[in-house]
């Protein structure tokens, strides 16, 4: 199994339950792992047949940028969504954390694996 692979993609987005998350952005870290098949790209050195991940962060970012989201849980079934819909993946892993939330931790998080 091939893997392209984003680690601690930095956003900022609206999200939360509590009032005063509702009124500020927060910084949130985002990793993917989506399987693709390289094999045609690795033959050829061509990047027609690559996941594009600039574009992939691109449009998770405008994904954030867009949205208001209550829930992690909310925001990363979006992203794995955008990305299975949109790219030739055929698994993607999401993981997002949010720091700053419980004192005693350094962040908290969601991950999620989805298929088409």
């Amino acid at each position: 199994m091939d893997k392209v692979t984003v680690r601690q993609l930095k956003l900022e987005t609206i999200i939360g339950l509590f009032p005063w998350e509702r009124q500020v952005k927060q910084r949130l870290f985002v990793d993917l792992e989506m399987q693709v098949d390289i094999t045609k790209a690795a033959e050829t050195d061509d990047f027609q047949y690559v996941v594009n991940y600039a574009e992939v962060c691109d449009r998770v970012a405008a994904l954030a940028d867009e949205g208001q989201f209550k829930l992690l849980e909310t925001f990363v079934e979006r992203i794995a969504a955008l990305i299975l819909n949109n790219f030739d993946v055929s698994w993607v892993k999401v993981s997002v954390s949010k720091t700053d939330v419980i004192p005693m931790a350094n962040s908290v998080g969601v991950e999620i694996e989805r298929s088409k």
